[in-house]
This record gives structure tokens, sequence and C-alpha cells, in this order.
């Protein structure tokens, strides 16, 4: 339990640090109704505001039959290595849920600009 909530804490964290101007770097996680299967991105430059990422997320994956997943972007960080160190906390998280984890890549979820 303890190391659930370390894990949770530590995404918390990574999503309250502060954007560099340019942007930043983020990844996006969805989770299906049921909540036993996930899908993460690659960690990609983020080019607009995360509420429309998220959109776009749920979009992707309605596209592929996924109806109703819940999309989350964690806040741009101007250091890619803490947006990689975020993703991988999010996906052991879920790993250890025993949640189906689903890998996007960058380029199968594009951010359009």
């Amino acid at each position: 339990m303890r190391l659930v909530a370390t894990s949770i804490a530590l995404v918390l964290i990574a999503g309250a640090a502060p954007a560099s101007a340019s942007g930043g770097w983020t990844f996006c996680v969805a989770v299906a109704p049921g909540g036993q299967e996930v899908w993460i991105s690659e960690v990609f430059a983020a080019p607009r505001a995360r509420e429309k990422l998220e959109a776009d997320f749920a979009n992707y994956l309605r596209g592929r039959g996924v109806a109703g997943a819940d999309a989350q972007c964690p806040r741009p960080e101007g250091d890619k290595t803490a947006a990689v160190n975020a993703q991988f906390t999010a996906a052991e998280f879920n790993r250890k849920l025993g949640r189906a984890l689903r890998e996007v890549a960058a380029s199968e979820f594009p951010p359009r600009r």
C-alpha cells in the first residue's frame, strides 16, 4: 500500500511541475471503462494545452474502438527526462494494479500543431 501511495505521489508531483515556455514534454494515459486496460503514449513534445491533448488521445482511442476511455496527459515538463520518468512511474503503477498495458507509439498519436 505504501508503494502505491508513493507511486501516486510521484505521478502527481510530475504533473504539478512547471512547464517550459516552449511547451515541454508529456505523454498521455487512458483507462478503458472497467479499468482493466490502459493505453500509454510515448513521451512527445507538447504542441498545445493538455486539455486538447487529452481530447485528442480519447478521440484517437475512440477511432480504434475504445469508447469512453478516460484520457489524461500530465502537465508538460521542460525536462524530457522528467517526463520519461513520470511515464515510467505511471506504467509501473498500472502494471502493479494488474491492468493490461497497451503502448501507443508517438507516430500513432501524432500531436498536430
